[in-house]
């Protein structure tokens, strides 16, 4: 019966004697279970390790048993608490044994990971690989979820940056956005974007999970990418998505909305500037000085990751700012 909880036949016979016929002497426990008294003691000893029964003080020297919902509760948290330490250690120990990619063999650049469980898992080792930040695309289809992603709130809270950004149709999934604005509260810098290419996660620069098959919600295939050209190369995509993709913020009423892209006037501004007017000239129909113009401006690139005012105009236009 409590096998699962890591009783022995001994132990269990013998809490089951405690719970079912109440507290006893080592002497009266031995009787109940026919075993010898050292038996019986030597259970009870190990029980009382786990958490499963107390002593009472001499002279009686009873021993009673733990009810049997707190005892294994208290069984479960200290396995859980146990495994989260395992999974810590694995954790260092991937970090040291993939830290050297230069002497890596080109076969163990790219796991493919098979099975639903197996690729939330990788997610999760992905997630905790990264020190600095993370960087997500999430695209449809949707795995069906009602909770949020608890390894990134305890990531962010241990100085992890995130950068995500939404395919538009996110903000249609009720659980997805809900989920998303703890996210965003938590510091997340989240953007969206129209037709995402792939779904992707990538810690830093060390580690990245892509899907083989990202067309259906189950995402039982995907690869585990390390330090490559490959990684290089989906840095760089997430990077051009980011860049084109417009920031994202949390209303009032707690929802998510895509903030507004461009104030009419600095529409205005921008149209001048594409059209060929100088700073001095734009700002005189404006009514603001060149400097006004000029950090105005430098503003819009900083919005758009632009390099130059030819890549503004060019961004402006693919965002449909004119």
């Amino acid at each position: 019966m409590l096998k699962a909880a890591g009783l022995s036949e001994t132990k269990e016979a013998t809490y089951l004697a405690l719970v079912r016929q109440g507290s006893a002497s080592v002497t009266q426990l031995a009787e109940r279970v026919g075993l010898t008294v050292v038996q019986v003691r030597r259970a009870v000893a190990a029980l009382q390790r786990e958490g499963f029964v107390h002593r009472t003080p001499p002279p009686q020297e009873l021993v009673v048993p733990v009810p049997p919902e707190l005892a294994v509760e208290q069984f479960i948290k200290s396995q859980e608490l146990e495994l989260e330490r395992t999974r810590a250690a694995a954790q260092r120990l991937a970090a040291e044994a993939y830290s050297r990619p230069i002497n890596r063999r080109t076969e163990e650049l790219i796991e493919i990971v098979s099975g639903q469980a197996a690729v939330g898992w990788a997610f999760d080792r992905v997630q905790r690989t990264a020190q600095k930040e993370m960087r997500e695309l999430v695209a449809p289809p949707y795995a069906a979820s009602t909770e949020v992603n608890r390894t990134q709130l305890d990531r962010q809270a241990a100085g992890v940056a995130y950068r995500v950004v939404y395919d538009s149709s996110a903000l249609a999934d009720s659980v997805l956005a809900a989920s998303a604005v703890s996210h965003v509260r938590s510091g997340e810098q989240a953007r969206i974007a129209d037709a995402l290419p792939t779904k992707l996660a990538i810690a830093d620069r060390e580690l990245a999970l892509l899907p083989l098959d990202w067309t259906t919600p189950a995402h039982d295939a995907a690869l585990l990418v390390h330090p490559s050209n490959l990684l290089d190369a989906l840095v760089a995509l997430f990077e051009t998505v980011w860049a084109r993709a417009s920031p994202l913020s949390v209303t009032e009423s707690g929802g998510l909305s895509e903030e507004a892209s461009m104030s009419a006037e600095d529409r205005y501004l921008l149209s001048l500037l594409v059209a060929g007017l100088t700073d001095d000239a734009a700002g005189a129909r404006l009514g603001i000085s060149r400097r006004t113009v000029a950090r105005r401006v430098q503003q819009l690139m900083e919005q758009t990751n632009s390099r130059s005012r030819l890549q503004l105009g060019w961004q402006a236009r693919e965002r449909g700012w004119l």
